[in-house]
């Protein structure tokens, strides 16, 4: 598993607005390949990086761009992102040049986000939030 989290919490949440949920629905989040740790952050905005992502797979694969994680809660851009390699993607960080997941290929990487934002949805619902403000798969 690449993407994981613990501790799902909405403790912050102050509002309903898209903005509100995306930066308060948050859990402490671990990007990992095997034994590399790529990325690691306590009270991280899961929602906000599971619908990025999810608009972001659902484009076609050979007009996709890398994907750069520009969140509203960091002054940093690309604190997660995706880039193509030979043969697949690699996810790495801004935070840790130099460190990056093993090539994947799409079907994985897919997979991978899919999973992540079936659990996101699972958790923001079982906390009584419709979710959908999430992007969906096909609606991007």
């Amino acid at each position: 598993m690449i993407f994981s989290y613990s501790n799902f919490t909405t403790q912050d949440l102050r509002g309903t607005s898209t903005e509100q949920l995306y930066t308060n629905i948050e859990a402490d989040l671990r990007v990992t390949d095997g034994d590399v740790l790529i990325y690691d952050e306590v009270l991280f905005p899961v929602a906000e990086l599971a619908s990025k992502l999810m608009d972001w797979i659902c484009e076609p694969e050979s007009e996709r761009p890398d994907f750069v994680f520009d969140s509203m809660s960091f002054a940093e851009v690309g604190v997660i992102s995706i880039t193509r390699a030979s043969g697949g993607w690699q996810i790495g960080s801004i935070l840790s040049p130099g460190v990056h997941s093993s090539v994947l290929g799409e079907p994985t990487l897919a997979q991978e986000i899919h999973q992540l934002v079936a659990d996101v949805r699972h958790d923001v619902a079982a906390a009584g939030i419709d979710p959908a403000f999430l992007v969906e798969e096909g609606r991007a």
